[in-house]
């Protein structure tokens, strides 16, 4: 059994109901890796298999559930961490993207869960504009359900250290 997916079923990360997810779908399950990944145990464990598969110049995270991943994915790589933030801060700089990039960079996104990949697709773009480009995700749980191939229709690889099947199937 995967010790990522045994983690999250023992420790009740997956929840069975009515949620809606971040992409607007409905579903009646709810892989709660935001909250796995303030465990440092798990963050750990995550970090370290995350690390494995980073091939960009950088790593970089989506605010907010994404970032304690990146921070702990950045000190096993020695790699530095950029934030794309979900919206624009009203005060201070007002930026967007938090860390320092340089035209032709290669990136790797770091992500908690993937459904339709639509919040990374939207990051991705920003960096984008900063003429980096993003090479992979990996992420920590692929719900299967349209991340890896609209990821893969912008040249775009997912990995995922588990995907929705083990986890379900190891709360059997």
């Amino acid at each position: 059994m995967d010790e990522i997916a045994s983690y999250l079923v023992k420790n009740g990360n997956i929840k069975f109901g009515d949620f809606t997810l971040s992409s607007g779908k409905k579903s009646d399950y709810y892989v709660d890796v935001k909250s796995a990944l303030l465990n440092p145990a798990f963050l750990k464990i995550a970090s370290i298999k995350a690390a494995e598969f980073i091939t960009g110049d950088k790593v970089a995270a989506v605010e907010l559930g994404a970032v304690p991943l990146g921070v702990g994915v950045s000190l096993e790589t020695g790699k530095p961490l950029i934030i794309v933030r979900k919206e624009r801060k009203e005060y201070g700089l007002e930026k967007m993207v938090e860390g320092e990039m340089t035209y032709g960079e290669v990136i790797t996104f770091v992500e908690d869960v993937t459904t339709t990949g639509s919040t990374l697709l939207r990051a991705i773009t920003r960096l984008n504009e900063k003429m980096v480009r993003t090479d992979r995700v990996v992420v920590v749980v692929d719900r299967k359900e349209g991340a890896r191939e609209n990821l893969e229709q912008q040249g775009i690889e997912l990995i995922s250290l588990v995907d929705i099947d083990e986890v379900k199937k190891s709360s059997i």
